[in-house]
């Protein structure tokens, strides 16, 4: 039968009652005909048909259950929030996380049954529960005392949801999780709420993302901003540089200048990179002259003039560095240069 035939014979059956006996077929005693009447059922996608697909829950075959959830994920939704309850009162546990994963598209309806499955002994139970009641939520109170669950996946909900406020999230960063101190402060950096010294140095010392701490840290400078590119790995220097570049544009900015003292040359190459004015050029030269600073790093920030070759201060400082430089690498790198502002006048 073609796909038009077919769509005609089902519509043809809705017209005539089909509804309603393809219902009463879920309960047959012959399995084919069971299996069919759920795929015509499917098909038609009225979600009245809901109502039959909840006994299947109760079936002894796991395939008549596993399509009684798939029609409540189907027309649950459609049906209203009630159709949730055979799956939240069921002692199937696959059941309830069904009814669990499908809380948060009933908004606010979904409170009562969301309460009730907060406190079953299940995490994706008690978790989609607590999304649930605290999405587009204002209360302070519920966010509070989910702060306390045990779960930390909760208590990271709970401190990073609308109805938290400044106190609560402050508390949230001293939580014994890694993972929600580190949510918890993204939430505080992106509100652009302040965050003390002592509870920077504690977090450093926590082991938290170092790249999460750079804004606060770099705004707070002195002490606590070297501490944290102490305890920053190589493997956060670019992004703790990028954060770097959007907050310091001068040489002589203080964070800049204390990084230099303390011999942090890589990220300063690193914030060099693509800045074009006579003091931070001056200051590339001077770095290319610092035994401190990794003969790669030199390498790179020489190849990024590239694109400045035609400039003949760029050019002179190349020129007269490669005249003088004992590394073969650098030596090299500098005469590209020279040669790519020589193959500019041609």
């Amino acid at each position: 039968m073609s796909h038009s035939g077919y769509n005609e014979m089902l519509g043809g059956m809705f017209m005539a009652g089909g509804l309603n006996t393809e219902m009463a077929r879920l309960s047959h005693r012959d399995i084919r005909q069971r299996r069919r009447a759920i795929r015509v059922l499917f098909d038609l996608d009225i979600p009245r048909a809901l109502e039959a697909f909840v006994p299947l829950l109760d079936d002894n075959d796991p395939w008549f259950q596993s399509k009684s959830l798939e029609a409540h994920r189907k027309w649950a939704v459609q049906s209203g929030i009630e159709s949730l309850k055979p799956l939240v009162e069921h002692r199937w546990i696959d059941a309830n996380r069904c009814a669990a994963n499908l809380l948060g598209q009933f908004g606010k309806e979904s409170e009562k049954y969301a309460n009730i499955l907060l406190v079953f002994d299940d995490q994706t139970c008690q978790r989609k529960a607590a999304a649930s009641l605290l999405q587009d939520s204002e209360n302070l109170e519920l966010a509070q005392r989910l702060s306390e669950n045990t779960d930390y996946q909760i208590r990271k909900l709970a401190y990073c949801s609308s109805s938290a406020d400044k106190e609560l999230r402050s508390r949230g960063i001293n939580d014994s999780n890694n993972s929600v101190k580190e949510a918890v402060l993204r939430v505080i950096i992106a509100n652009d709420e302040p965050i003390s010294k002592q509870k920077i140095v504690s977090l450093i010392e926590c082991g938290v993302d170092s790249s999460l701490l750079s804004k606060p840290a770099i705004n707070l400078g002195g002490d606590v901003f070297l501490k944290l590119v102490d305890s920053c790995p190589s493997n956060k220097n670019l992004q703790f540089s990028k954060v770097l570049s959007e907050m310091c544009n001068d040489v002589d900015d203080e964070q800049i200048k204390k990084l230099i003292e303390a011999g942090q040359l890589s990220i300063i190459a690193r914030w060099l990179r693509g800045r074009n004015d006579s003091k931070s050029d001056a200051l590339l030269w001077q770095l290319m002259d610092d035994d401190r600073l990794p003969t790669i790093e030199k390498a790179r920030l020489l190849e990024r003039l590239i694109g400045r070759a035609g400039e003949p201060e760029i050019n002179a400082h190349a020129v007269e560095f490669a005249s003088r430089c004992k590394d073969t690498l650098l030596k090299v790198t500098a005469e590209n240069l020279s040669t790519a502002a020589d193959e500019l006048k041609i």
